[in-house]
C-alpha cells in the first residue's frame, strides 16, 4: 500500500515539474521558431515592427476606396412582430 502511495506522489511531482518548467519552455521554443518563420516569409511585418517603439500607439485608417458603396447595399426594411390573438 505504501508503495502505491509513493508511486502516486512521484508521478504527481513529475507532472508538477513538467507543467511548471518543461511545458512553458517547449511553448516558448515553439513560438519563437514559428515567429522566425513568419518574419522570414513576411519581411514587411518585421520592418513595421522595428519602426515602432514599445508603448507607441499606431492608428491606421481605411482609405475611402475601401469603404463599401452604400448605394448598392440594398434597402433597409424594418420588420415589426405581430402577435396573433388566440380565439
Amino acid at each position: 500500500m505504501l508503495r502505491i502511495i509513493a508511486t502516486f506522489i512521484i508521478i504527481y511531482l513529475i507532472f508538477r515539474v513538467l507543467t511548471t518548467v518543461v511545458f512553458p519552455w517547449i511553448a516558448k521554443w515553439y513560438i519563437r521558431r514559428y515567429q522566425k518563420r513568419f518574419y522570414r516569409n513576411n519581411p514587411q511585418a518585421q520592418q513595421a515592427r522595428r519602426k515602432r517603439k514599445n508603448g507607441d500607439v499606431h492608428i491606421s485608417r481605411m482609405d475611402d476606396k475601401r469603404k463599401p458603396d452604400t448605394d448598392q447595399l440594398g434597402e433597409y426594411v424594418d420588420y415589426e412582430e405581430i402577435k396573433e390573438e388566440k380565439e
